[in-house]
């Protein structure tokens, strides 16, 4: 993992690759300042969301339990500070994560239309003798990537009470996120580097180096403006990975010949 973050970093020098940087940082601010965070209060203050029975549940469960809790003798308003202060936090926590998540999906977005060229940057400086074919196509990758999306958002729907636990709720809310940057980077960098029946070999989440690497990236990309970088910086990374594991494919072919 830190061989793979040390050779990311030491490719911002490179002239092709620095320009590019800037590129989803640029866009995804005018995108966002246009757009801002209005789209997730839209959805906090939806009918689906304020009427939606397992909201209403918690709800009613919440106000019975600040009931009984304020009934406690002595403590009890101490109790319900404290309950308030945890709640008040994790909520901070959490429009944390959601707005950070629409600024990394803007840079994620911006970075899909440069993949092939950061690929070519890192390819033509570092692994020049290595060829590379890739498979798919980009219609069919949107498909994969909407579906994989899809299949999350379902599960975070049916997982709507645990976002109510404290710290699990950040945790869960959290892997959600980085299941699906991690899959759509794998999927977009893997298709314009690896075969087929390789990339399906070295796609997969016990993969550690790579998965590390980008999760590292992605718990950076809650600071403030930083996630606008991870995209790019994700994709060196997995064109390391890959290249490497391509490099070695003549060698493992004599060796069956031998």
């Amino acid at each position: 993992m830190f061989d793979l973050i040390f050779k990311t970093l030491s490719d911002l020098k490179e002239p092709a690759i620095i320009w590019r940087l800037f590129v989803p940082f640029i866009a995804s601010i005018v995108l966002v300042s246009l757009l801002g965070y209005g789209l997730f209060g839209v959805f906090l203050t939806s009918d689906f969301f304020t009427h939606n029975p397992v909201v209403l549940e918690v709800t009613t469960w919440t106000e019975e339990a600040e009931n009984t809790i304020g009934a406690v003798p002595f403590i009890g308003s101490i109790l319900l500070w404290i309950v308030g202060a945890l709640f008040a936090v994790i909520a901070g926590v959490l429009g944390l994560l959601l707005g950070s998540y629409l600024i990394l999906l803007f840079a994620m977005i911006i970075t899909g239309f440069m993949t092939d060229s950061l690929v070519k940057a890192v390819h033509d400086k570092h692994y020049p003798n290595v060829d590379y074919v890739g498979h798919g196509s980009t219609t069919g990758m949107l498909w994969k990537m909407l579906k994989y999306g899809l299949l999350l958002l379902l599960l975070f729907i049916l997982t709507i009470p645990m976002m109510f636990i404290p710290l699990v709720n950040i945790v869960w809310f959290w892997m959600l996120g980085f299941m699906f940057f991690r899959y759509s980077l794998v999927l977009d960098v893997g298709q314009v580097i690896l075969p087929e029946a390789m990339f399906k070999q070295v796609n997969g989440f016990g993969e550690w180096p790579p998965t590390l690497t980008l999760g590292s990236f992605f718990l950076l990309s809650t600071m403030p403006l930083v996630g606008l970088f991870i995209p790019v910086l994700s994709v060196i990374a997995l064109a390391h990975y890959y290249f490497d594991h391509l490099s070695t494919m003549p060698k493992q072919m004599d060796n069956e010949q031998v």
